[in-house]
């Protein structure tokens, strides 16, 4: 099948990024559409693409659009499998996993907006961001480990969930000790994820209200 990805800018876009993983992580061939995020034709020109919402990203296949992160990666759990743990049970805790970030660290997302290149940044940090931080590091260092370095043994959905959240550590200076530090350290290297790095860090554009800290 051809696949199309309707992505933002590599360096501040980590909805794009979780989905670019994915599918270079399942080994598909894909064309990517990059559309220039925080304009005012940003999401009239993501609408024209098909995404309904005029946020990225968007998979278009054939006549099938989705056009939100955690649909693309349930769409791949039920034509491609593997996205997360074989086992139903442990199947289950990682989309929990993958819907508590979806939904939920707001407080991180919103004080540590993505900006994978930046180094040094400082965000203030209240006590809303402190108690997403933890709940990262609790989870970071809960489920590493048995039967495999990743979330749940193998590389997967789940990890490549966390990877922007890797990433906005890493531009603002949180440091992790122990097995959270570990895991973000490894997730950080991960040949994917250095290359979306690497990428990022090529681009040219500046999106002002994304350059905090």
């Amino acid at each position: 099948m051809t696949y199309t990805l309707v992505l933002g800018q590599k360096n501040y876009s980590s909805w794009s990024m979780r989905a670019w993983l994915l599918l270079r992580w399942l080994g598909l061939d894909f064309e990517v559409i990059t559309v220039p995020l925080y304009t005012d034709q940003s999401r009239a020109a993501v609408q024209a693409l098909g995404g309904e919402t005029g946020l990225v990203p968007v998979l278009k296949t054939g006549d099938l659009v989705i056009w939100d992160t955690l649909a693309i990666f349930e769409h791949f759990e039920e034509t491609h499998r593997g996205v997360g743990p074989a086992d139903p049970a442990r199947r289950a805790r990682a989309r929990s996993l993958a819907g508590e970030v979806h939904s939920g660290l707001n407080a991180l997302r919103a004080a540590m907006p993505v900006n994978t290149r930046a180094r040094g940044h400082r965000a203030v940090r209240s006590a809303e961001v402190e108690a997403d931080i933890a709940r990262v590091t609790k989870i970071w260092t809960r489920y590493p480990g048995g039967d495999g370095p990743w979330l749940f043994g193998e590389f997967g959905g789940a990890d490549i969930m966390f990877a922007p959240v890797a990433t906005r550590f890493q531009t603002y200076g949180v440091e992790l000790d122990g097995p959270a530090g570990a895991y973000q350290a490894q997730l950080l290297a991960h040949p994917l994820v250095a290359a979306w790095l690497a990428l990022g860090a090529a681009e040219t554009d500046v999106i002002p209200v994304l350059e905090l800290g």
